[in-house]
């Protein structure tokens, strides 16, 4: 059994994701951010960073970071078709597009919902984002092109962990308006995640409350 700490629109729903595509068993732990639950004593004796997601593994073990939960229950789920198997030609493909989504969208999205992480300068933070903001349209457009020459989804007509992690990012609109409309082919890959039972059981319960990462 897997226990999941968890937050409204933070991103561990890509991580909520993979474990419902996967059909493990795990429980949901509400860690509120819009309460600062996840700056509490006793979350940071879960994750010291005070960050989500985190997850519990069965033997005890608490790992963070989304790519790295997400990568570990495709793994540990293999039946589940969320991961292309180490000696796949797909798996490099696979790593990229989970390891750039989770370490240079995310991060630049971060920027723009976040500038005061980035400068102390009140003055500044109008720049942080506006650059944030050129970063992420960038971002999205050359997801698009690739989307566009095959898709629906990352890995072209095969679904993996990468895309819930896509369509997650994809929801956090405010940095990028607009998305859908410009970016048609990331709207392609987010109607194709959305539809499927797992993504949408999950969905329900975080189309509520701030962004908050």
């Amino acid at each position: 059994m897997y226990t999941l700490y968890w937050s409204h629109n933070s991103a561990s729903i890509a991580a909520h994701y993979c474990l419902e595509e996967a059909g493990a068993k795990y429980d949901a732990v509400l860690v509120d951010m819009g309460k600062e639950q996840h700056k509490q004593a006793d979350f940071l004796k879960i994750n010291p960073a005070g960050k989500l997601p985190a997850m519990k593994l069965p033997d005890g073990q608490i790992i963070s970071e989304c790519a790295a939960i997400s990568l570990l229950i495709a793994d540990r789920h293999p039946q589940s078709g969320l991961a292309p198997a180490v000696d796949d030609p797909a798996r490099g493909p696979f790593l990229m597009w989970l390891f750039q989504l989770n370490n240079t969208l995310q991060p630049a999205m971060l920027r723009f919902y976040y500038p005061d992480r980035v400068t102390a300068d009140a003055a500044g933070t109008a720049a942080v984002q506006a650059k944030a903001q050129e970063e992420i349209a960038a971002l999205w457009g050359r997801i698009d092109a690739h989307l566009g020459k095959g898709g629906p989804f990352l890995l072209g007509d095969r679904f993996s962990a990468a895309d819930p992690l896509c369509y997650m990012l994809s929801t956090w609109q405010d940095c990028c308006p607009d998305l859908y409309r410009r970016f048609p082919n990331v709207k392609r890959l987010a109607a194709a995640i959305r539809a499927r039972p797992a993504i949408a059981r999950v969905a329900e319960l975080n189309e509520v409350g701030p962004v908050a990462a």
